[in-house]
């Protein structure tokens, strides 16, 4: 199983796509899964710039194109899904891990729920707001989703 992103997908997981395709029917259990995580933006460094950084999404370096992966996978006679429901996602995982070839599973995400580690420390947190106030442009999304997060946490 490999959870990846898109960005980490377009740099090099296609192209092994086409090696999995070359090769899979002569593995003994052929159930390989590609998830592929689709936010059309290179989250991680986004995040690190906002958190680390104080700095705002710069769209310009961030926005990556938005690929097809199920279709492509499928396009190779692989075994594909597409979801943009969560509630979608186990059943997903049942089909991939019960397919007789490799699967990929596409899961369009939102580019704006920040993958805050476990543990915040101060200057993050004081970054962080500096990037919203400096113009980042999902800003009122971003700390809206925060908000909910952190009370979620908090709340039984």
């Amino acid at each position: 199983m490999a959870l990846v992103g898109d960005g980490a997908m377009q740099m090099n997981n296609l192209a092994e796509l086409i090696t999995v395709q070359k090769y899979w029917r002569e593995w003994s259990d052929p159930r390989l899964i590609v998830c592929v995580f689709n936010n059309g933006d290179l989250n991680e460094v986004t995040w690190e710039q906002r958190v680390m950084e104080g700095n705002p999404r710069f769209p310009t370096t961030q926005d990556i194109p938005d690929v097809p992966y199920a279709r492509f996978a499928e396009l190779m006679g692989l075994g594909s899904i597409f979801i943009d429901d969560p509630e979608q996602l186990g059943a997903a995982w049942d089909t991939a891990l019960a397919a007789d070839r490799p699967t990929l599973i596409e899961v369009k995400t939102d580019p704006e729920v920040a993958p805050f580690p476990p543990h915040l420390t101060l200057e993050q947190a004081k970054a962080f707001m500096t990037s919203m106030v400096k113009g980042d442009k999902g800003a009122g999304a971003v700390l809206a989703d925060t908000a909910r997060q952190i009370l979620k946490g908090i709340t039984p």
